[in-house]
């Protein structure tokens, strides 16, 4: 059985077929480093995670790109009415926009560290690669595709072969299709053309030198600039959130297309929304919650990412305290049985073969990872030798990421029958006290740079909901 995964532009899954054998080349949406990362964030990153994971496991190869966007994208004139996003918090800050992008950005990546994803082969940053960008759209303007209205160059969608195939949008129905463009709609032919480059005001952080005059390039164009340079005009996997199907990801794919005679993304994987209660995140409900949001409730980063997993990506997940908490019961019992049964274990060592033939089946099944997770407590259950089960769950592992070989060979370090468990080190409790002050200070990065040391001590802390919390030898 080959691995299938679902395209959004085909609206069906289909076996995946690498333009190169056994090479998968991916681009992933980044972030637009302006504030930390929230959890629904987080969630669509975690595809591209266990894409790659999932693809390494069945046997590829893997090349993955995933872009930074490190500068503002509106008009100085708009940011009294609408945010930009990173202009608007260094001006909150007292910072520069390229001070403000340069530390979030740190930030993200400390975060993708905290949820154990797979680093990216390249993290473009979009400030780095507009002479690129002004190659496509000199080559979208040589092509008769581009017109100039009002000191502004747009990209004329009715001149893009196949528009609206990928998001179903159809011209002349859909919303305005840029973001940047909500000062100057006045100023194009069609809600849905978009805006390819910008004429900068006085005084603008951000602005580069082009035939069209001082200015900087529009939001779409970034995206299909970097993955073309770094993956050619055609590439196996697009990956982003359901938000950015459109307009980014169709205007993107335009202007890639248009300009290369190209197929540009041969698949789109979306992941879904993620709701809190319910409800779009957003400020005035206060409830963007980050990592340090869920810290603060005892909730550690795996038990978030087990959480995100129990959830096809496709499928919308609805945070909620209450879930969070029974993920995390559920991954902690799961972490227990793993190491009971790996201290001996009775049962059938052919058993193992049917597990391992069905979790395959369900990742190769459109990454169905909920159901690979059910195979694995069955496993944990299912009385295996010791040896087995701790070789099913490292092979598990390199998909899940959840830490399930060392939660299988905690049954090796416990103590015999009767025996006594060895006290806490004196100075792994102290490093443990004062990772608890500084997170209940805020201080977050601190917190984690104590937890990594009581970690090379050869302990894991372990936060509970009540109480101080627990120390255990890895």
């Amino acid at each position: 059985m080959a691995l299938s995964l679902y395209d959004t532009a085909l609206r069906q899954k289909a076996p995946f077929a690498p333009i190169r054998p056994g090479r998968a080349g991916i681009y992933t949406c980044g972030p637009t480093v302006y504030r930390y990362a929230h959890i629904g964030n987080l969630r669509t990153y975690l595809l591209t995670d266990v894409l790659v994971r999932a693809l390494r496991f069945s046997g590829f190869s893997t090349f993955t790109v995933q872009n930074i966007t490190d500068m503002g994208h509106m008009h100085e004139e708009a940011l009294e009415r609408i945010e930009d996003k990173v202009v608007a918090a260094a001006r909150a800050a007292g910072k520069t926009a390229r001070e403000i992008a340069a530390f979030f950005t740190e930030a993200f990546f400390r975060d993708c560290g905290r949820m154990n994803f797979l680093p990216a082969d390249v993290y473009p940053r979009a400030s780095e690669h507009v002479t690129e960008m002004i190659g496509i759209v000199k080559e979208l303007e040589s092509r008769g595709v581009a017109y100039e209205e009002g000191g502004y160059l747009y990209f004329d969608v009715t001149r893009a072969k196949g528009y609206g195939e990928l998001s179903g949008a159809h011209l002349g129905e859909g919303e305005a299709a840029e973001r940047t463009d909500v000062s100057i709609h006045r100023h194009k032919k069609r809600p849905e053309d978009f805006t390819l480059w910008l004429p900068a005001e006085p005084g603008r952080e951000f602005s580069w030198d082009s035939p069209w005059g001082l200015g900087w390039p529009g939001w779409h164009i970034e995206c299909a600039a970097m993955a073309i340079k770094y993956l050619g005009p055609e590439f196996d996997i697009h990956v982003g959130g359901i938000d950015l199907r459109f307009p980014h990801h169709e205007n993107s794919r335009a202007m890639a297309m248009t300009a290369t005679d190209k197929r540009f993304a041969s698949r789109w994987l979306h992941a879904a929304h993620l709701l809190v209660d319910g409800h779009k995140m957003s400020k005035s409900m206060k409830n963007e919650y980050t990592l340090e949001d869920l810290d603060a409730r005892g909730v550690a980063p795996m038990d978030f990412r087990y959480y995100c997993l129990t959830l096809h990506y496709r499928t919308p997940m609805n945070f909620t305290w209450g879930g969070q908490e029974a993920a995390a019961r559920a991954f902690s019992r799961l972490r227990e049985s793993l190491a009971r049964s790996a201290e001996g274990g009775d049962g059938s060592p052919e058993a193992a073969e049917g597990f391992r033939r069905r979790f395959r089946e369900a990742l190769e099944d459109d990454l169905n990872i909920p159901r690979a997770i059910g195979i694995v407590h069955e496993a944990a259950r299912a009385g295996l030798p010791g040896g087995v089960l701790r070789a099913l769950a490292r092979e598990w592992d390199a998909v899940l990421g959840l830490g399930l070989a060392e939660a299988a060979a905690e049954g090796l370090a416990r103590p015999a029958a009767g025996g006594e468990e060895t006290p806490v080190p004196a100075e792994v409790k102290e490093l443990a006290a004062r990772r608890e002050e500084a997170r209940k200070a805020g201080d977050f990065t601190e917190a984690d740079a104590l937890r990594a040391r009581i970690r090379e001590a050869g302990y894991e802390v372990i936060d509970v909901k009540e109480g101080a919390p627990r120390l255990k030898k890895r």
